[in-house]
């Protein structure tokens, strides 16, 4: 992917999807007061809509930064999840649109929630969005002057999903390859016993009423850290 290119266009991309939805999930556990950051903000559309918060954001992508300053007006962090170095504490860590099913394995997955834990306030929550696929497919859609095409195979065994998404926009075509990690709510749960973390609830398609299960198609955990006395 060329990411200089296609931070720019990320945003048409993707005008479908449902930011608003997803915000108004995630205030259903933010405290007008909380302290937030987003991990893998993207362009900082998340983050735009919970403005009125006090809200961070942190990517590893440079371009993607770029377009987020101009959206949130918290402080940008150009860092890995997997090595954070922040001097701050947040009440509520977000990370949305599927950035956990980057890491590669439980022992990242562990790093990771770990590094989200020590800039955890005590009784804060991590808010996790989750892409949990059922099977492989493709799908062809157009909107303005954008084709996107996906194709996704899912390793069922391996739990792991390997998509192309070829995006042509102004004559120009831009190839996007993910290998996502489909972590488990069970995965999930037994990392977060491990860390002195619990996981008060899983939802699905960012519903409230909604239990997430094995079976859904995505998967929103509610974390809390209740204390102090595990490292």
């Amino acid at each position: 992917m060329e990411y200089k290119e296609f931070a720019k266009y990320y945003d048409k991309f993707y005008n479908k999807k449902n930011y608003k939805k997803e915000v108004d999930f995630l205030k259903n556990f933010i405290d007008k007061n909380d302290r937030i950051i987003d991990i893998g903000c993207g362009t900082g559309i998340h983050a735009s809509l919970l403005n009125n918060y006090d809200i961070d954001g942190l990517d590893l992508n440079e371009e993607m930064l770029e377009i987020a300053k101009t959206r949130i007006n918290g402080s940008l962090y150009h860092q890995n999840m997997l090595n954070i170095k922040i001097d701050k504490k947040y009440n509520v860590i977000i990370s949305m649109f599927a950035v956990i099913n980057h890491l590669r394995n439980i022992d990242e997955l562990e790093l990771c929630l770990k590094n989200l834990k020590q800039i955890l306030e005590p009784n804060g929550k991590i808010i996790l969005d989750l892409h949990n696929p059922q099977s492989s497919g493709e799908k062809v859609d157009c909107y303005d002057n954008i084709k996107r095409t996906m194709i996704w195979n899912y390793d069922k065994d391996l739990k792991i999903e390997k998509s192309k998404i070829i995006f042509e926009v102004d004559n120009k075509v831009y190839n996007d390859e993910h290998i996502f990690r489909i972590f488990s709510i069970d995965e999930v749960k037994n990392i977060c016993t491990k860390l002195g973390l619990n996981v008060k609830k899983v939802y699905e398609n960012y519903d409230i009423l909604k239990e997430g299960k094995n079976s859904s198609k995505n998967l929103q955990f509610v974390i809390e850290r209740l204390n102090l006395t595990k490292s």
